[in-house]
């Protein structure tokens, strides 16, 4: 039964633990279509919004540029050696997480720099309010436009495991804790170590959180729904032995497998979520497509994948509950 499941999934998911809960949810339904009273398809595929390609989600900064006089004019103070080192082979090409940190640093190098020259002075000192206004969409290339985020949001990761554990994310909850607190303290220009930094983007990646809790609360919030509104339709001719069978396998799949799992997802999305609308937030302006994508993840907006989630849990719940009160059944566990 086991390789005939995989068989079939093998063209969507293949056979491995990225998709445990397909099958758990899967044969939920199955389960309970065995009843002459269910009839319940398997929800199709229809996928959150994935994150966008990089020139969707990527915002221009200012370039800084200084003439040969005015470098060397410069070399008394650390704006030559910062921008020396933007204008160098590798500067040029920096990734945004490097491009951040220059900014902060050719920022802090003017307005610590005493410049004799006064239209020199007056030409960086308008260059470092420029930069600064720009801070949070280097902060927001940073976070959301490397390799690290790709693998952060990817969708192909697929579910959160069906054992997932929030004891297992705290590594995850404390780069996101940094991470935020260097977003929320840009304006005092925060001193960066460049490895914790680095290592924080880097476990962002390693835990492929954002994605397959996407993914997860989607598929999820699909069958839930198809099963509510299979549940609504029934009547009192269900009450008796149907009844019974229905109850069995409300029990075995969704109070003792489905539940527990949603319950983990709930308690680590309560924990991240809030952190990960903070930095979307301090990364402000986003662009427009990075702005739609990250608004899947809002904890207030009422079309948001987590509320739409949160919806269908609760009229699965509320169904099922009008049904066994209609046929007078109880149940033990919360629904």
């Amino acid at each position: 039964m086991i390789l005939l499941s995989c068989i079939i999934l093998a063209g969507m998911s293949g056979c491995d633990t990225r998709f445990q809960a397909e099958d758990v949810l899967s044969q939920y339904v199955a389960d309970l279509n065995r009843s002459q009273f269910m009839s319940v398809s398997s929800p199709a595929i229809v996928m959150p919004a994935s994150l966008p390609s990089s020139r969707h989600r990527q915002q221009s900064l200012t370039q800084f540029d200084i003439g040969l006089l005015d470098f060397l004019s410069l070399q008394q103070c650390d704006v030559g050696i910062v921008a020396g080192r933007k204008n160098s082979i590798l500067g040029k090409v920096m990734p945004d997480s490097q491009r951040f940190l220059y900014e902060l640093d050719i920022i802090r190098a003017i307005e610590s720099c005493d410049i004799k020259n006064e239209s020199l002075s007056k030409e960086l000192h308008l260059i470092a309010q420029q930069k600064r206004r720009e801070l949070p969409m280097a902060f927001g290339n940073a976070l959301f436009n490397g390799a690290e985020s790709g693998v952060f949001f990817s969708l192909s990761n697929g579910f959160l495991p069906l054992n997932y554990s929030t004891a297992e994310q705290q590594e995850l909850l404390n780069a996101l804790n940094r991470l935020v607190v260097v977003g929320e303290n840009l304006e005092d220009l925060p001193l960066v170590d460049a490895n914790v930094f680095e290592g924080d983007l880097k476990i962002l990646m390693d835990s492929e959180y954002a994605g397959r809790l996407l993914y997860s609360l989607v598929r999820v919030s699909s069958y839930l729904d198809l099963v509510a509104s299979e549940i609504k339709t029934l009547d009192d001719d269900i009450c008796g032995a149907p009844m019974v069978y229905l109850k069995q396998q409300f029990e075995v799949h969704y109070v003792k497998v489905i539940q527990p799992y949603m319950g983990r997802i709930n308690r680590g999305a309560y924990q991240v979520l809030p952190l990960l609308n903070r930095l979307f937030s301090v990364s402000e302006p986003l662009s427009r497509d990075m702005h739609d994508f990250s608004d899947q993840f809002s904890l207030k907006e009422s079309d948001s994948v987590w509320q739409r989630y949160q919806w269908a849990s609760q009229n699965h719940a509320r169904q099922w509950s009008a049904l066994l009160t209609k046929c007078s059944v109880s149940i033990g566990g919360e629904l």
